[in-house]
Formats: structure tokens, C-alpha cells, sequence
């Protein structure tokens, strides 16, 4: 191992320890996940000395990339399982769709962005770590991707002042939906969908996240 590539390690050890000892992280499976893809592969150039910091960085569009505690929340609270179909709204940098990929072994991950810039900066970053089970689009996520549906999860990484109705439907039966609900703060929430309607079954405040757009 070159000294470039222990100092990294070194980045990525701490902040894992800093998000376990917060209590974001509890899962083995997602900590492999996340050593898996290392963040520095998703950051823009210019930030790549901040990769391991516990803290969102900028993305081209006025997006972000998440906050590391927030993403291995949300990745923990959305249960994922083996062979899993996944829709995610919100490309970003295709770090959430990279650790998501490394925990449905042939599942498949479908991500929607309606920036053509973070299209391309997801599919470009998910190709240097040969990641083939995501498939990143360009198009309108409220609208969600109903030619791939039913999903066994989906995970919405930009605010809502409510979730879309057309995710619900696209959304399995016990299926789960994980979505920042609000206005200027949000809840991350986390709704089931039963045979009797959906359900919310978690509600965790206290976060911000840019706004989901549509057309």
C-alpha cells in the first residue's frame, strides 16, 4: 500500500469510527458497503481533500453530495436486502447508488437525475469502480420510473414537502420508501406499503436537504 493510499484508509477508518460512535452507523453490511466505495471516487476534483470530512460537498447544478452520517443512515434505515430492485430519485454523485449496489448482490439499482451534468458525473464515477448493476437516467424523479416498477425499495435523497403519490404506486407491496419530508427542515421518514395502505413506520427530524425539483 503506497503512502497516498494509507493516508486515505486512514481518512476512511475515522470517519467510520466518527459515524459509529454517533450512533448513524450500526450495520456491518453497510460498513462494507461504504469501504467498498470510497468517497474520494464521488467528489469533484477540487474537493477531493475533504472526501472523508462528516460533512456535505458541492456538486455542479447546486446539488450536493451528502453528508457521509446522513447517507449511512438512510442506507440503514431503507433495510436492503439481496437481489432487491432499487429505485433511487436523486443521482448526485452515484455514491449512494455505489453503496447500495454492493449490498442487493444481483439486485439492480435505478437512478434518476434530472441534471444531464449529474447523469454523466454518476455514470462516470460508477464505471471507474466497474459497478454494473446501476442504471442511471436522466428524467423528472417525482415522476419516478414506472416502466421498471414495482420497487422493492426506494429512496428519495432531495426534500418533499410530500412524497409523490406516483412513487407509492410504484412501490411494492411491503415494500419501503424513505424520503426527507418538509419544508425548510425535514423529517427523513420511512413509510411501508401494506395491503391496507401505506404506513409510516419512522420519522426521524432534524435535517436539510436541497429541494426535489420537477418539471
Amino acid at each position: 500500500m503506497s503512502e497516498i493510499d494509507k493516508k486515505i484508509q486512514a481518512k476512511l477508518d475515522n470517519l467510520i469510527k466518527i459515524m459509529e460512535n454517533s450512533g448513524y452507523l450500526k450495520k456491518s453490511e453497510v460498513v462494507l458497503a461504504i469501504r467498498k466505495n470510497p468517497r474520494h471516487y464521488f467528489v469533484p476534483k477540487s474537493h477531493t481533500n475533504e472526501a472523508y470530512k462528516d460533512e456535505p460537498l458541492p456538486l455542479m447544478k447546486k446539488q450536493t453530495i451528502s453528508q457521509p452520517s446522513v447517507v449511512s443512515m438512510m442506507t440503514e434505515l431503507l433495510d436492503v436486502k439481496k437481489g432487491q430492485k432499487i429505485l433511487e430519485i436523486g443521482s448526485g454523485s452515484g455514491w449512494q447508488s455505489a453503496i447500495l449496489s454492493a449490498m442487493i448482490g444481483n439486485g439492480k439499482v435505478f437512478s434518476i437525475d434530472r441534471h444531464a451534468e449529474l447523469v454523466k458525473f454518476a455514470k462516470e464515477n460508477l464505471n471507474k469502480l466497474g459497478i454494473q448493476n446501476v442504471d442511471v437516467r436522466l428524467g423528472d424523479g417525482s415522476k419516478g420510473l414506472l416502466e421498471e416498477s414495482p420497487f422493492d425499495r426506494i429512496i428519495i435523497t432531495a426534500a418533499c414537502k410530500k412524497v409523490p403519490f406516483s412513487l407509492f404506486e410504484q412501490l411494492s407491496e411491503n415494500g419501503l420508501l424513505i424520503a426527507p419530508v418538509g419544508e425548510n427542515i425535514q423529517s427523513l421518514i420511512v413509510f411501508k406499503k401494506t395491503n391496507k395502505g401505506i404506513l409510516e413506520i419512522s420519522n426521524h427530524p432534524g435535517f436539510l436537504f436541497v429541494p426535489l425539483l420537477s418539471k
